[in-house]
């Protein structure tokens, strides 16, 4: 619109000046026409008159001689006429002031006409009698040159119109190739690869629009490159190549990384899942029947996972016949229940003709109680060989019992939590995002959610979002964090910075939530664009569509949005340029011990470089020590979190 703009700016500044021009011409020749006939009339006036008067100026008839020069002047077309006699003396003279009431002064004064007087002699008989002068008026010739400029003006302006109009639409037409090369520039910032498929007539904007199109093809195969490049990368270090589960370097890296994070993994389980004689099923079928065997065992551990909707977890497969699966926030009874329906779906493969044999392999659970991963990983193994003794697809619990943090019924939950929504009894803590090339320099605060217990304790979200998911009541407190933070905001709390809180993933489910939190960010725009939101990868992947929309609305609004825990899960990287997303936060399980991790290393230096390709800041999550950040600015990541960096506390 801007070249547009100028280019009509020039067309009218050339009318204008051609106008001028034009008129200045026309305005001169007129004037030298008009001067020319002003004088000829003059002149044959005065001559005429001077034969007219000779008889009278002969019989000595003066009141003739005036009435006839009365009669003359009169008319209105002359400014004098004065008669002389012989001797030079005044014998009759008319005077007129040079009037010209349709004509402005101004142009009087641009365009002055001289009016040239005509001389003529006058005899009686063959004596001369005198002189006669008359000189016209030029009134009539400023009429009809200031008539022709006024009409030549509007003339011009009807074309400098009607020119103008057919010259923007002709630009209009020829220029609107460069408004969709300009919408596919800003496309592209906002990842997206669009082709502009119709070219334009013209030579030079076609090959405008074909190199525009070519660089566009390319950008998109260059991320789509480096996204697989990742993706293999990810799939090579931490993925099991046969079943596509989390092969046993992911599943040390990443249970050690839940068991210190107290606000993940608060309680939980670990279901070690064996299959019977394996070997000797490869040795009697061949491989290609185990490695079926192998993919069907994943699926079943995946199915039954999947089953309960509000379940967080993880599957591995730890090498040859033996896999795992991590509950995270489960209690006794909850991880049982999912052992039993693992069991009975694990007999299930000698129905669907995958096993020859009735006995197909054996579940061992042990409870997280805040033990070391060593103790853990031996009660899951003593679990699992427990079963094996107890006789076919037997199910067996270490018999070391965890404390249940709070042993409340379904029912006195639901009380509590309805009591927790309705007095809004919420404690907000607060961890500190910084820079990382500059501890003093503060990101964001990560909002971190706890309820007060009846006894006055804090109780930690890992305890009771689970029964919270449970009884449906996630989206109420989902709503309450947001209207406490935003009422935060608006009263100065936290000052500038900007704070993120964390919705779950059902919360993403929720068709009313996305009216709700629009009608919460725009009545206050001014805290909406301090506030980021936040939803864990898993939730992402599962909930996409419902993400994008969710995504769109809050960045109209003015606020922000991230993806939290970014890597955990082994989604392609290529879902991260339609999401127009401001962050990404990558797990703690990459971060933590990086310097001893050369596969960590390089696989969060792509992720930086995939994501700031993407115009995406990186945040890195757990960070423990000064080598750890130390290591990660070498990355050039923009922001850390962790307890290296501060710990959470109500601010």
């Amino acid at each position: 619109m801007t070249l547009l703009r100028q280019l009509t700016a020039v067309i009218i500044a050339l009318f204008i000046l051609l106008f001028a021009g034009t008129v200045a011409i026309s305005v001169s020749d007129t004037r030298a026409y008009l001067d020319r006939q002003l004088k000829t009339i003059s002149q044959d006036t005065a001559t005429s008159l001077g034969l007219s008067l000779s008889p009278n100026f002969l019989d000595n008839e003066m009141v003739l001689v005036e009435s006839k020069v009365n009669l003359i002047f009169d008319s209105g077309y002359y400014r004098e006429v004065t008669i002389r006699g012989i001797d030079g003396k005044v014998l009759v003279q008319r005077l007129a002031p040079a009037r010209i009431p349709e004509v402005p002064n101004w142009f009087v004064r641009l365009f002055p006409i001289a009016t040239p007087s005509g001389q003529a002699l006058i005899m009686a008989g063959w004596q001369q009698a005198g002189t006669i002068t008359v000189a016209a008026n030029p009134a009539a010739a400023y009429a009809t040159l200031w008539a022709n400029s006024v009409n030549s003006f509007w003339w011009f302006l009807a074309a400098l119109v009607a020119t103008s109009l057919l010259g923007m639409l002709a630009l209009h037409l020829i220029l609107r190739p460069l408004r969709t090369v300009e919408a596919q520039a800003r496309a592209i910032c906002d990842r997206e690869y669009p082709v502009q498929t119709k070219l334009p007539w013209t030579l030079e904007l076609r090959s405008v629009v074909v190199a525009m199109n070519r660089m566009t093809t390319k950008i998109k195969e260059m991320f789509e490159a480096q996204s697989d490049a990742m993706n293999r990368l990810r799939a090579d270090s931490y993925r099991h190549a046969l079943t596509g589960l989390a092969n046993r370097r992911y599943f040390d890296m990443h249970l050690q990384q839940l068991l210190a994070s107290t606000d993940e993994f608060h309680t939980g389980a670990l279901l070690f899942i064996e299959i019977k004689e394996f070997k000797s099923f490869n040795e009697r079928l061949g491989y290609a029947a185990g490695d079926e065997l192998l993919r069907g065992v994943a699926a079943v551990i995946n199915e039954v996972a999947r089953s309960d909707g509000h379940q967080d977890y993880f599957a591995a497969h730890l090498g040859g016949a033996n896999f795992a699966l991590v509950l995270s926030n489960v209690n006794e009874r909850e991880a049982m229940e999912v052992g039993e329906r693992l069991a009975s779906a694990l007999q299930q493969l000698r129905q669907r003709g995958l096993i020859d044999l009735d006995e197909v392999g054996h579940v061992g659970i042990a409870l997280y109680r805040q033990q070391s991963l060593t103790q853990f990983l031996a009660e899951a193994d003593t679990a699992l060989r427990a079963a094996q003794n107890k006789g076919p697809n037997a199910l067996h619990l270490h018999e070391a019992r965890a404390e249940e943090a709070i042993a409340w019924s379904a029912t006195r939950w639901s009380e509590f939590l309805r009591t927790v929504i309705e007095k809004k009894n919420i404690i907000l803590h607060l961890q500190p995002v910084q820079e990382s090339t500059d501890r003093h320099s503060l990101m964001q605060y990560e909002t971190l959610l706890r309820v007060v217990g009846e006894d006055g304790q804090l109780i930690p979200a890992v305890i009771f979002v689970p029964m919270a998911k449970r009884l449906g009541l996630i989206q109420q407190i989902d709503r309450l964090v947001v209207s406490e933070v935003m009422a935060r905001i608006k009263a100065g709390r936290y000052g500038l910075t900007t704070i993120a809180v964390n919705l779950f993933p059902a919360t993403l489910q929720d068709p009313g939530f996305l009216d709700w939190l629009s009608a919460t960010l725009r009545a206050d725009p001014a805290s909406a664009r301090r506030i980021a939101f936040e939803v864990s990868e898993y939730g992402a992947l599962e909930n996409l569509d419902a993400l994008r929309a969710l995504v769109a609305r809050v960045r109209q609004l003015g606020g922000q949005f991230g993806i939290d825990h970014f890597g955990r899960g082994f989604a392609s990287f290529g879902y991260l340029a339609t999401l127009k997303l401001d962050y990404l936060k990558i797990d703690g399980s990459f971060i933590r011990d990086i310097g001893n991790n050369r596969d960590n290393q390089f696989l969060v230096d792509s992720i930086c470089k995939i994501a700031h390709g993407l115009d995406l800041k990186v945040i890195a999550e757990s960070v423990e020590t000064d080598d750890e950040w130390a290591m990660l600015r070498t990355f050039k990541l923009d922001g850390v979190q962790g307890y290296g960096v501060g710990i959470p506390a109500e601010i």
